[in-house]
């Protein structure tokens, strides 16, 4: 069959090589032949000794390359029907190293590869079997993974560059054999990220640092999306400059540049970048509001608020809740830093001046300054019962949402003149965010009318009167909107003014159809209108001196629909902010025991979540109303501080009767969890990697006070000495100061020794006299505790004999229940047990003399959960509970020293105290997980704790390591240097060594 298909000169090769193939393998040959007639149809005679070679290169003369070899003659059609010969030959260069190694990795490969290298376009499978062969050779078990998840992820790449994004990776994987394939699949993934047009300088930019360090390379690229988050593609290639001047002088100092794992990495790009990022311009911000309000303001993300769950949505707009203003995390938009943060600065100075000029602070009953007050000639709702004053306001109009549209404008409008007339250093940066809300503002001609006067009337208070358009058969209404806001803009304008102007223009608003303006009427600007007009035409609206009628919607009205936001205001809710103020102000009495005369209901609070057109039910929570309902009241009460309301209680139960404190058969409350991110020092690429520990900060949990009150008694005598020595230390009221300059008096001893000098011709100290100086101690320490599971050993006691046993072994047995009875009834002390005590008594010791001081537990597991424990922070009296965390000290995980003593040290910095120390007890060195290159590695762990007490040191704080590890010498020396330490050879010392050490420290 195959002569009668095949032309003579085809058959006879295929003769000889089938020939060649039988003399090493018969069934091999089989293959061969029985796939070449399709084949054939692939590849042509000129190929078939080609064709032929491949499988005997893949022929190793056992049966698994047998197998090997016969399955690619057999899959000679699918293949070839799909790639080309050349293709075939780096193939087979792939198969080969991969069966090395695993003859079944190597022959799933081959099934998959039609399918595979199928979908991959021409010009690219050359590359993909070329940095497979790579891979094959330096970390053959990722070969299938290759295979499986090759293809998407080159397809992430721009296709002009994809070639030389797979020769970047083969050149990684030939320089180094560890994570290529991770490296590959990281940098395909962030290309994916990045606009398709920036592939080719970013894979650019990488090539130049491949010759210096193939992983500097891949991490450039792994992290460009991050990168370019922050800078323009234009500044990408100064960034890169510098890290490649950094790698070419540190390989370890380049690598952890491009990691983003370098102080220096981040200065130089947000010295790049031109966006602000209000972690680090928060502290700046915070005390510029403080100046502008004289009030301690908190300044947080809006992200923070939106978390809440109370009424605030939008992660991105600033707004505050009337204690701390929230703003965006990240402020970019402008091509300069300084732009942006002119533009974060009107952010912040907008929520500062709703503090300072009292837009949460409106009384109903309180007279307006510029109007004459419509309020009170507006029939209030029977059996109404307002939470707050600005909900009975805003319980005045029918449409409540366009009175709460007019009120923010209204209220935007009087902040903004203030701000204007106040703060003339923001007047610029102001004016040009306003111009610039102006330019995005929408077609007003497109609007309903009734939305086209409250869009103009955005556009006045946006100082934009220029851009104002409006039919001119109805400039009446409008012309008296305009005049009645910039009303507003007096110096003397109150929040009960924005109450009186939102009246008015509301009623102003309802008499304007909300239709569509039909016909060919133009829209013309409009001139400005004195106070003079204004009058006459709100007296013709009978507004002014007689009762005021609300208007309803009319008929034929399309539905009413809110103006675009105004960015920089942010996002105002007054009725949610007197709410929480409220709430706030019935908690404190409720602590005070007090309860207030006008307390909240469930069914008032309900009844304001249902009717507030601040809250949007469907975007603040999932679920059904009643669930979303009791979720936004809960989250609501906890903000503000305020028991949780009972399902079970009745819903005109006053909040402040509710019980505050778990009920029968509750899990007590877990402890609040404070996340803290320090720097860890990297002694490889002298560079800090920034924010790269967490540190979790919680109260430890209480136990009981039996532990205090026992070692009290053990060390009954220590603790009298101790007591008796500290109080030596206390300070006087006047201390007697010898050898001085001058002086109340001349000393005797001092002036006998200046005669001496005289007569012998010795140069005399002039230092003779003496006087009294009050001294005043100032001293606080903080106590870092070693919580790690190694202080779980036991110790041996100093006084266990065991060679007092009887030689005669009828009486050993009695001398071993002797033994044991007493251990039981003393059992061996840990060396957590010897810490306890140590603390015990230097408690007593500072407690006796008055010191400022904290204590606090450290262990974890991580980088991202170094666990810090307070048994008693700074601010914290001494008393029960500090007693009964003592007692739930106990060993857990590793020893991340690092981090721990960063945030002691932030403890210290935030006392005033002169004299500051830091004193650190372990029982070993640190260790911990990814606390180097890999768990056998030391020296990382030790060089960061070194550096971390560095930077106590320059902090002004002394730091001090104790360690009981008796082979603490070996690494303390190059831990500590020129600090303290000391090794506590006899650990059961410790608890008489600490208080001594620490008076040595302190005197």
């Amino acid at each position: 069959q195959l002569a009668e298909s095949t032309p003579w000169d085809t058959y006879e090769q295929l003769a000889r090589e089938a020939g060649d193939l039988t003399e090493q393998s018969a069934p091999l040959a089989v293959s061969f032949l029985r796939s070449a007639p399709a084949t054939l149809t692939h590849i042509g005679p000129n190929h078939l000794a080609q064709w032929a070679d491949f499988g005997r290169r893949l022929y190793k003369g056992n049966w698994k390359s047998s197998s090997l070899a016969a399955q690619f003659y057999d899959a000679g059609p699918d293949l070839f029907g799909t790639i080309r010969v050349s293709h075939a030959g780096r193939l087979v260069l792939f198969l080969d190293e991969l069966a090395r190694h695993s003859y079944e990795l190597a022959a799933a490969c081959l099934t998959s590869a039609p399918e595979v290298l199928g979908r991959l376009e021409g010009g690219d499978r050359m590359p993909f079997l070329t940095f497979g062969v790579e891979l094959a050779q330096t970390s053959w078990a990722d070969s299938r993974l290759y295979f499986d998840r090759g293809v998407p992820l080159i397809q992430r790449v721009h296709g002009p560059v994809r070639e030389r994004y797979l020769t970047l990776a083969a050149q990684v994987a030939r320089d180094h054999s560890r994570s290529v394939f991770q490296y590959f699949e990281d940098a395909a993934h962030a290309l994916g990220e990045v606009e398709p047009d920036d592939h080719g300088p970013v894979i650019e930019l990488a090539e130049q640092l491949a010759p210096h360090s193939a992983y500097a390379a891949m991490d450039f690229i792994s992290n460009a999306p991050e990168v370019l988050e922050k800078v323009h593609i234009d500044e990408l290639a100064a960034w890169q400059n510098h890290g490649l001047g950094i790698l070419a002088s540190s390989k370890e100092g380049g690598e952890a540049y491009f990691r983003l794992q370098s102080s220096r990495g981040e200065e130089v790009l947000d010295t790049l970048s031109a966006r602000v990022e209000l972690a680090k311009v928060g502290d700046v911000l915070r005390l510029y509001a403080k100046a502008l309000t004289g009030r301690n303001i908190s300044i947080h993300a809006a992200a923070v608020l939106a978390e809440k769950g109370i009424g605030w949505v939008d992660e991105e707009r600033a707004s505050t809740d009337g204690t701390t203003i929230y703003l965006p995390e990240v402020m970019e938009l402008y091509r300069a830093k300084e732009e942006n943060f002119a533009a974060v600065k009107v952010f912040t100075t907008h929520q500062a001046a709703r503090l300072e000029f009292g837009s949460f602070t409106f009384s109903f009953d309180r007279p307006s300054t510029l109007f004459e007050d419509l309020r009170p000639t507006i029939q209030e709702a029977p059996g109404a019962n307002p939470t707050t004053e600005i909900e009975r306001f805003f319980d005045l109009f029918p449409d409540r949402t366009l009175a709460s549209d007019i009120h923010k404008i209204a209220e935007g409008t009087r902040i903004d003149g203030a701000i204007t007339r106040n703060y003339a250093g923001i007047r610029r940066a102001l004016t040009r965010m306003q111009r610039e809300e102006l330019a995005r503002r929408p077609e007003v001609s497109e609007l309903p009318l009734r939305q086209a006067f409250v869009e103009n009337l955005v556009r006045v208070s946006l100082d934009g009167t220029d851009a104002l358009r409006w039919p001119a058969a109805q400039q009446d209404a409008m012309s008296n909107g305009i005049a009645v806001l910039q009303q507003l803009m007096a110096e003397s304008a109150s929040i009960e003014d924005t109450a009186e102007a939102t009246l008015r223009l509301y009623q102003l608003a309802m008499s304007i159809k909300n239709e569509r303006e039909e016909g060919d009427e133009e829209w013309d600007s409009l001139p400005d209108m004195d106070q003079e007009s204004l009058q006459l035409d709100m007296s013709d609206l009978g507004g002014e001196g007689a009762a005021m009628e609300m208007g309803e919607p009319q008929e034929g009205d399309v539905e009413y629909e809110s103006p675009q936001d105004i960015d920089f205001r942010g996002d105002f809710k007054p009725e949610l902010v007197q709410l929480l103020m409220k709430l706030r102000d019935d908690a404190e009495l409720g602590d005070a025991g007090q309860i207030s005369p006008d307390q909240l209901t469930e069914e008032q609070l309900q009844e304001l979540l249902e009717k507030s057109a601040e809250i949007d039910l469907d975007t603040l929570l999932e679920g059904d109303l009643q669930n979303t309902t009791g979720m936004f009241l809960s989250n609501l009460l906890k903000e503000a501080g305020t028991p949780t309301l009972d399902s079970d209680a009745q819903s005109d139960q006053p909040l402040s009767d509710l019980s505050t404190g778990a009920e029968e058969g509750e899990e007590p409350l877990a402890p609040i969890v404070t996340t803290y991110y320090y720097d860890e020092w990297d002694f490889r690429a002298q560079d800090y990697k920034p924010r790269w520990c967490a540190v979790k900060e919680a109260a430890l949990e209480e136990g009981e006070d039996e532990f205090y009150e026992e070692t009290l008694k053990e060390y009954a005598a220590l603790v009298a000495q101790t007591r008796k020595q500290f109080e030596l230390m206390k300070p006087e009221l006047f201390r007697k100061i010898k050898k001085l300059s001058d002086g109340e008096d001349i000393e005797l001893d001092p002036a006998i020794e200046w005669m001496i000098d005289v007569r012998t011709g010795v140069s005399p100290s002039d230092k003779v006299y003496w006087r009294r100086n009050k001294v005043d101690r100032d001293v606080a320490i903080a106590f870092l505790l070693d919580m790690s599971a190694s202080t779980d050993e036991e110790i041996a006691r100093r006084d266990q004999q065991y060679d007092d046993s009887d030689d005669d072994p009828r009486k050993y047995l009695s001398w071993w229940v002797t033994k044991r009875r007493q251990e039981l009834a003393a059992p061996p002390k840990r060396i957590i047990d010897l810490e306890k005590e140590a603390t015990v008594l230097l408690i007593t010791a500072l407690e006796t003399i008055g010191d400022d001081y904290g204590i606090y537990g450290f262990s974890g597991y991580g980088r991202d959960n170094v666990e810090f424990y307070v048994l008693k922070d700074f601010d914290e009296q001494f008393g029960e509970t500090t007693k009964k965390r003592i007692d739930k000290v106990t060993p857990i995980r590793s020893t991340r020293m690092g981090p721990a003593i960063r945030h002691a040290i932030h403890k210290l910095s935030e006392t005033e105290a002169k004299v500051r120390i830091l004193v650190l007890l372990s029982d070993g060195r640190p260790q911990d997980h990814g606390y180097g290159r890999d768990r056998t590695e030391k020296e990382y762990a030790i060089h960061d704790t070194k550096q971390a007490l560095n930077e106590a040191k320059r902090e002004g704080i002394t730091p001090f390591a104790l360690t009981v590890d008796r082979a603490g010498h070996d690494y303390l020396k190059t831990m500590c240097e020129d600090m303290g330490y000391e090794v506590v050879g006899d650990i059961e010392s410790l608890p008489r060594r600490l208080p001594a050490l620490y008076r040595s420290l302190t005197e």
